[in-house]
């Protein structure tokens, strides 16, 4: 252990303890990692509410989607080895699975990017229900061909647009398994796992008295509706006034986010990231990695190959959240210019992890809240701002932003511009504010959150503006064909 850990304990968990507080957190553990050092691991509130079973940094958690980030560690390791190329056709690889659309053009690179043309649901027909084939209610996880028999569609030409793919993570978890030989579950021990000495992470997916117990929030009314349109609902009565007992269901296609830790082990983990890939894969390969592979606009979050890239608190940072139904959200922020890295393991499905997350990374870096620039809407981007903008071409690539926000309009008020969106947050409308002194057209949502949403204006060479790039890698086009809503 080092002698001075690098970061205020006291400010830490007095963050956690209000967080807990504020948003009705059931529970949540913390660990921060200092080069090779854990220099921080404390547990807040309930690991389980009805037991009084207290939260704590060596009870497991379902990191979810964090999982994405090991099985691409192992898929570079295999390009180490001239085992697979990142230009490989992904048809080749897979020749028993039906690839529809596009799937000719669809290589290894596009999937550890999200760029591969797949969208929230394999196929259009499954569009009704698009979350059915990533949870299972058993531990049986078939073969590619079963979990797909109409085969995936490929919406667009792949490399030419961003859009979250679990399904792709399911085609990378079997090639890598292919490759080797091995399911991937002994894959990720072997490579991942026993190296680094991470002896109580799996990803077999079971439950068992090792976890916390997974909660949720009771729905808002927009949440029940699009609830009651996929035939779903949430059953039970808050425990707390706040949280209800999650279902357990199985991960299907466990390289999507099967993988079970707790702060000790995902600390060896970080400490790697912290490393360069710590002998899992070259060092000159996991720059790569780190490298942006889809950046439409720097100054907004984007990726490398299976790393989200951001700045925060005036950070370069690097990680993946992850969520799993049922109740369990975490994230894994590295911040290699500090040396440090944080884990924060909530046991709850939470529509405001993303501000709790933001709120503990600022209590370890010790930053101050972000400034914005004390300047006026320049008076070109009150006239050129306004108007209707929608999704671009393809129907399954467009599933997150639709179900987030959907259709979103500017308009011009008293000297102002609104940005309001057809569902979600932004619904009743948000102030825009400028965000970078030197670039009129880079905006900020005034929102209550600690680090504001951010949107890029995209202009053509007239100075008109033709769409928007938002700070969750969607973009959107000014449609001149539909008028603005009240």
């Amino acid at each position: 252990m080092s002698s001075r850990p690098p970061i205020d304990a006291t400010r830490i968990s007095g963050t956690a303890e209000r967080l807990l507080e504020e948003f009705h957190l059931p529970g949540l553990s913390i660990g921060v990692v200092s080069g090779d050092d854990l220099v921080y691991a404390e547990g807040f509130g309930w690991a389980d509410i009805a037991s009084r079973r207290a939260q704590d940094p060596g009870l497991h958690q379902r990191i979810g989607s964090i999982t994405k980030t090991m099985v691409c560690l192992c898929t570079m390791a295999l390009v180490d080895e001239g085992r697979l190329s990142l230009d490989d056709r992904v048809a080749d690889l897979l020749p028993d699975l039906q690839l529809n659309g596009h799937g000719d053009a669809l290589k290894l690179r596009h999937l550890l990017t999200h760029t591969g043309g797949i969208g929230e649901a394999p196929t259009e027909k499954d569009i009704a229900d698009p979350l059915r084939i990533l949870w299972a209610d058993n531990t049986n996880t078939p073969p590619l061909p079963e979990k797909y028999p109409d085969g995936m569609t490929i919406d667009i030409e792949p490399g030419t647009k961003w859009h979250y793919a679990n399904h792709g993570w399911m085609l990378v978890g079997d090639i890598v398994a292919r490759t080797e030989g091995a399911i991937i579950e002994e894959v990720l021990e072997r490579r991942i796992f026993a190296p680094l000495g991470m002896s109580v992470t799996d990803n077999y997916d079971l439950p068992g008295d090792r976890l916390t117990t997974g909660y949720m929030h009771a729905p808002s009314h927009e949440a029940l509706d699009q609830l009651e349109f996929l035939g779903q609902q949430v059953t039970g009565e808050p425990l707390d006034g706040h949280n209800i007992k999650g279902e357990w269901v199985y991960v299907n296609g466990r390289a999507a986010g099967a993988v079970q830790s707790n702060i000790t082990d995902m600390a060896r983990y970080a400490s790697a990231l912290l490393n360069r890939g710590a002998g899992i894969v070259r060092p000159e390969t996991f720059t790569e990695m780190l490298r942006p592979q889809w950046c439409p606009d720097d100054r907004l979050l984007n990726i490398g190959y299976s790393f989200f890239r951001s700045q925060q608190f005036g950070e370069f940072v690097f990680g993946h959240g992850g969520g799993v139904a049922g109740g369990w959200n975490t994230d894994l922020a590295v911040i290699p210019g500090r040396n440090l890295a944080m884990m924060v393991h909530i046991n709850a499905s939470l529509d405001v992890s993303g501000e709790v997350y933001s709120q503990l990374l600022q209590a370890v870096l010790g930053a101050p809240d972000p400034m914005l620039p004390d300047v006026t809407l320049d008076p070109k981007v009150l006239a050129a701002a306004p108007g209707v903008y929608s999704m671009p071409p393809g129907k399954l690539t467009n599933s997150r932003p639709i179900r987030t926000h959907g259709r979103l309009q500017i308009t011009e008020e008293a000297g102002e511009l609104i940005l309001r969106s057809r569902r979600g947050a932004w619904r009743n409308g948000v102030r825009l504010l400028p965000a970078d002194e030197n670039d009129p057209f880079f905006l900020a949502l005034d929102t209550s959150a600690v680090q504001k949403p951010k949107i890029a204006l995209v202009t053509d060479v007239g100075g008109e503006v033709t769409g928007m790039r938002l700070d969750r890698l969607a973009w959107m086009d000014r449609d001149e064909s539909l008028a603005p809503w009240d």
